[in-house]
């Protein structure tokens, strides 16, 4: 599988993600910059999940409450590894290139940033679900325009929570539209012997990928984060102002660092 040389957080985020990933920078810098990348991913994505309750003392809240605050909705592992990160982020910042932490440090903080980035995605659908209402239709539709990559390992995640036939159905295409046509076909050979799919199930779902494998260089299929926001911000205008519900949101955030209605203002 590709790796994910950069994860899914604001573009005002992937900048300093970026900053703190060139090693050919000072080490102090790279260890400022991943605290400056979690500070922006905390004020413009993790603020659209806290509580209300949590929104209204943000203001008042150091880095450290903010990051503490992501264990209202997400597996508290992930979240103190994220501190962690944090802590090698502010050795640079109070101490400078004689702080207690290495280059070593500074990669695992970076591959941390990833594995959260996704975490936050698969908090909101742990929480809201992934789709199968009329509140939730356009979940399936607005993931579906980040690219394969990240939709393969959010959704391997999410599987094991929800193994309903529409998680099965996206993550098959998932590994169509990401070069991994094996893995689609075995993996719904694998829901149906587990009998999470009924034998109809299985052939409509593997019949629908059949149809769509000599097709997969018709569809606009992102293949990085420009190419994602682009589909995003075309098909935003198709999305009624009163169904852009938080999934919407945070994509949008994602993708473009804006809300919905400033995106569609401009463009």
């Amino acid at each position: 599988m590709e790796n994910l040389n950069i994860p899914l957080i604001s573009p005002l985020s992937r900048k300093y993600y970026q900053y703190a990933n060139d090693d050919s920078e000072k080490i102090h810098h790279r260890a400022e910059d991943v605290r400056i990348c979690l500070e922006k991913i905390c004020d413009s994505i993790v603020f659209q999940l806290v509580s209300p309750k949590t929104k209204q003392k943000w203001g008042k809240y150091k880095l450290h409450d903010k990051l503490n605050a992501c264990k209202e909705f997400m597996n508290p592992q992930i979240v103190d590894d994220v501190l962690n990160a944090k802590n090698i982020g502010n050795e640079g910042v109070h101490n400078g290139e004689e702080g207690d932490y290495s280059q070593q440090d500074i990669s695992e903080s970076l591959e941390t940033i990833k594995k959260f980035s996704l975490e936050i995605i698969l908090s909101y659908f742990e929480i809201d679900g992934f789709g199968g209402n009329q509140q939730r239709s356009w979940v399936p539709t607005v993931f579906s325009v980040l690219p394969p990559v990240y939709r393969v390992q959010i959704l391997e995640k999410y599987y094991v929570k929800n193994s309903s036939v529409l998680v099965i159905d996206k993550l098959s295409k998932a590994y169509l539209k990401n070069d991994m046509k094996k893995e689609a076909y075995s993996f719904l050979a694998e829901c149906y012997t587990k009998g999470q799919i009924s034998q109809y199930e299985f052939e409509r779902l593997e019949e629908s990928l059949k149809i769509l494998e000599p097709y997969l260089d018709k569809f606009n299929i992102a293949h990085n984060l420009d190419e994602a926001k682009r589909n995003f911000l075309s098909l935003l205008p198709s999305i009624a102002e009163d169904e852009r519900d938080s999934f919407v949101i945070l994509v949008s955030m994602i993708l473009t660092g804006e809300l919905p209605d400033k995106n569609c203002q401009d463009n």
